[in-house]
């Protein structure tokens, strides 16, 4: 059974397995009794309008399968993400939604 959107990624996908795609940078997994439920992907941009040349930490994908959901997973992968962006630095932390990139406003960097 193909995932929704599996086609148009495809290539994508492939490219990252080849190691010729250098994101996403880091990849969060949730697990249950050794099946997977859920992850996040993460990247860091340069390119976010508005943050042109910071180093935003930046949310690519996050998936909870339905069955896993309406457990504080998401919650719990964007606290890892957070996490992981002010180890690697960044100076703001985003996603997008709907075609718009959403910036946490509230985002403060280590140090």
């Amino acid at each position: 059974m193909a995932c929704e959107g599996s086609s148009e990624h495809a290539a994508e996908i492939a490219s990252f397995f080849e190691g010729r795609l250098l994101e996403p940078q880091a990849v969060l997994v949730a697990d249950c009794e050794s099946h997977l439920v859920g992850f996040a992907e993460l990247s860091i941009r340069h390119d976010i309008v508005g943050l042109n040349g910071k180093r935003v930490a930046y949310v690519e994908g996050l998936f909870v399968a339905p069955a896993a959901r309406d457990r504080g997973i998401a919650r719990r992968f964007l606290h890892a993400a957070r996490d992981w962006a002010r180890a690697n630095h960044c100076e703001a932390f985003a996603s997008d939604r709907s075609d718009r990139v959403i910036v946490y406003r509230r985002f403060r960097p280590s140090g």
